[in-house]
């Protein structure tokens, strides 16, 4: 269905101090909040968070605050979204959690709707398909990839705003339901403070922007070297203009540079869309720096070991793919004993890490397995009660049977 011009829910629109705190107190009193929030990441440098929508019920009423957060300081969310506020329900919060820890409002005591939707068996998990499939709620997504930066914001924009957030409480009821019917409850609750923590976490990926170009390591010693010096003109170009450094010119375009390595504008043009558009603007910086990287001759002595292959140890692969062999099957026989989804079973990040885990104990008494089990993050203690030994037989199991073997390993986005 098409949203109507008159959404059915009350929505506040909030753009300074004052009026903020006045609906913060009626959020405070809820007992669960819908909570979204936009940035402009597609349009500048350094992504801006640019509006914060919120939802509570009272009585039967949905109540739909949106921030304005570039008139208004969201810090002053802080305490709503906290730990001493009410629970927090949002739909993918990776992103979310990010961007208001960057304002000083970090999440605390969060649902996730996508989580639970994935552990239900939902293959499409995107908020949409979620509300379509479970509330009958068709989103007007038109404005997906808007500028939420740019001022005024019109009736149909503050309509997307407060649709993102109206019907998300009732949808974690409807899932929270079908989830307490399987008994699944426990396993998503860790889920969700799993994923709140990864996306709080530092960045667990330390390597040089430049090294993860795709095709960076297949190139000779001047090529990484010139890479190296593009991608860092890229950058200096993207924050001069407060525009995203891919808009610029693109991962591929900057690696076909690296490798031919061209010293003039006939020898540039040879490379396609090296000199269209904003990258032809900035065709004379591309040349200085291939050849200030080609004549460096490779990249300095700390950022070598990027480049660097480990030897195989086949022995190792083999016995790692045994073990996620045996930890697939078991996934897969647990799923379908209980009736639930192998994500409930054991999320894939979860299984990756087990793999990891059973192969550093190789060698322990059972005891010592179990702690390096029970240590897993986002695992939790009620996996742990139910499947920690069984898992720890893994280790030693004999080796399942071909058909079983041949299913696929688990993968950390699976």
């Amino acid at each position: 269905m098409t949203s109507p011009e008159a959404p059915p829910y009350e929505v506040l629109w909030v753009d300074d101090a004052r009026a903020l705190g006045g609906a913060l107190e009626r959020a405070v009193q809820a007992k669960a909040i819908a909570v979204d929030v936009e940035a402009n990441g597609l349009f500048v440098y350094r992504p801006r968070l640019c509006a914060a929508q919120l939802a509570w019920e009272e009585g039967d009423t949905t109540v739909v605050l949106i921030v304005d957060t570039l008139a208004t300081s969201a810090a002053a969310l802080g305490h709503l979204l906290g730990p001493e506020g009410p629970i927090k329900v949002l739909h993918d919060l990776t992103f979310d959690a990010r961007m208001l820890a960057e304002v000083g409002a970090p999440l605390a005591r969060v649902r996730d709707t996508s989580v639970t939707a994935r552990f239900l068996g939902q293959k499409a998990t995107g908020l949409a398909s979620v509300l379509a499939a479970e509330l009958g709620v068709v989103l007007d997504k038109r404005f997906q990839q808007h500028d939420w930066s740019k001022r005024p914001v019109s009736p149909a924009e503050r309509r997307y705003l407060g649709d993102d957030v109206a019907y998300l409480l009732k949808l974690d009821r409807a899932l929270a339901a079908k989830a307490a019917a399987i008994d699944i409850e426990a396993e998503i609750e860790e889920e969700c403070s799993y994923k709140l923590r990864a996306a709080l976490a530092p960045p667990r990926e330390t390597r040089p922007s430049y090294v993860r170009v795709k095709g960076a390591q297949k190139l000779d010693r001047p090529g990484r070297a010139a890479l190296r010096s593009l991608v860092a003109a890229r950058e200096a170009i993207a924050e001069a203009a407060d525009v995203p450094p891919f808009k610029i010119v693109t991962n591929e375009i900057l690696l076909e540079l690296a490798r031919m390595r061209p010293t003039s504008i006939p020898e540039l043009s040879r490379v396609p869309g090296a000199l269209s558009g904003r990258s032809g603007r900035h065709a004379a910086r591309w040349l200085e720096a291939i050849t200030r990287g080609a004549a460096e001759g490779d990249v300095p002595p700390e950022e070598q070991a990027h480049f660097e292959v480990a030897p195989i140890d086949r022995k190792e692969i083999a016995r790692r793919r045994e073990i996620e062999a045996k930890i697939s099957a078991f996934r897969r026989a647990e799923a379908k004993r209980r009736g639930v989804d192998e994500q409930a079973v054991l999320p894939g990040h979860c299984a990756q890490d087990l793999a990891s885990t059973l192969l550093t104990a190789a060698g322990e008494d059972s005891a010592a397995t179990l702690a390096r089990i029970a240590a897993i993050p986002g695992l939790g203690a009620k996996r742990v009660e139910r499947y920690g030994k069984r898992m720890a037989s893994l280790l030693s199991a004999p080796g399942e049977s071909s058909a079983q073997a041949r299913g696929s390993a688990p993968r950390e986005d699976s």
